[in-house]
């Protein structure tokens, strides 16, 4: 077993289930995700070491090609002078010396490459890139680390307040490395599932136009950049979406709860509220997931779908009161047992920011 216990920076950039892990390629996630509990005495280096593992992704600086080159050289000749003082072996293989002096001249190379590159890289974009369409101005601070997911599988990230991200294909999330005082800000293209650990400071993720502020719950943000609109669904607490920057065109603020949506119509520059497409059970609610009813009048039976699912439910309760049901619900979507309510009494349902609407004429005495 490696002495995880006295790991330091460059045993953890040398280590290949580590860059596989903070990459989200590897397959000891469990392990790493406990490895600062276990060896708290390795915090400090098991962060910086994955902070250099995704400093590959860190947003290019605007600086000069001479200045780049500068700071190689000297980032190059600091890290050869240090060498001699350095002892590196692989807990596992004691007698291949040469591989650890192997990589860690790689890291340097690879290292001396990226900021180079990057420089040249920005260069060449400014001068040469023109996007097409209309494109989302970049609003976000520099200096933040940057993750792009571009695997065919969802990537897990940890930041470092425990909020956890669930970055889809083809999105990328910029943040801070530690969130300092005041709001907890992070910039998302694309698509991710956020779960924000609940503290005294608010979460806002900024998606273009729209900025989705929380203090602590779970939920969806869909914001890719060619897609007509921004979609925010909550699966459990409670968001606040508006528009960062409002046109002349007034853009009003929205509160959405669970299994509730915002969407943002860029062309329209409109925010609207809806139901999510299949809304789920809340996990903590009050009604028996199985309901059962023999001769119950709707309204009672409305209720317990809105408490069920946790979406107002609006009716004429003097209309319905004399409907009585006889029904057994199980595994039925949301959608299926209204359907199947408002069939029984011949009445329609429909959405209406983020509401159900049931209208009918009711049931005779």
């Amino acid at each position: 077993m490696k002495p995880y216990e006295l790991y330091t920076v460059e045993d953890f950039l040398e280590d290949e289930h580590f860059r596989e892990w903070v990459q989200g390629r590897g397959t000891q996630e469990v392990f790493w995700l406990a490895f600062r509990e276990r060896y708290p005495a390795q915090q400090e280096a098991f962060r910086q070491a994955e902070h250099i593992i995704r400093a590959a992704h860190v947003e290019d600086s605007r600086i000069s090609e001479r200045e780049i080159r500068a700071e190689v050289e000297r980032f190059i000749g600091q890290s050869g002078a240090q060498e001699g003082d350095l002892e590196f072996s692989f807990p596992d293989d004691d007698d291949d010396a040469g591989r650890s002096i192997f990589w860690k001249r790689w890291l340097i190379a690879a290292a001396a490459v990226l900021v180079l590159g990057a420089g040249i890289g920005w260069h060449y974009y400014q001068t040469n890139h023109t996007a097409p369409g209309i494109a989302t101005a970049d609003t976000s601070p520099p200096n933040l680390v940057t993750t792009r997911n571009d695997t065919d599988k969802t990537l897990k990230i940890s930041l470092n307040d425990g909020s956890e991200v669930i970055l889809s294909e083809n999105s990328s999330l910029r943040y801070p490395s530690e969130f300092e005082d005041g709001a907890r800000v992070v910039y998302l293209t694309g698509e991710a599932l956020f779960s924000v650990k609940k503290q005294g400071q608010t979460f806002m993720v900024h998606t273009g136009k729209v900025v989705t502020k929380v203090l602590g719950t779970r939920f969806v943000v869909s914001a890719f950049d060619d897609d007509r609109e921004i979609r925010v669904q909550v699966q459990t607490g409670k968001v606040s979406v508006y528009v960062d920057k409002p046109s002349e065109k007034e853009v009003k603020g929205l509160i959405i709860t669970a299994n509730q949506a915002a969407v943002f119509e860029k062309s329209a520059n409109q925010l609207s509220k809806t139901v999510v497409e299949n809304p789920e059970r809340l996990p903590d609610g009050p009604v028996e997931s199985i309901l059962k009813y023999d001769e119950v009048p709707l309204p009672v039976i409305l209720r317990d779908i809105e408490k069920l699912y946790g979406i107002p439910v609006q009716f004429d309760a003097d209309s319905f009161w004399t409907c009585k049901i006889t029904v057994a619900f199980s595994d039925e979507s949301m959608y299926d047992k209204l359907s199947i309510l408002c069939k029984t009494v011949s009445a329609g349902y429909e959405v209406v920011d983020g509401q159900i609407i049931v209208s009918g004429q009711g049931c005779s005495k």
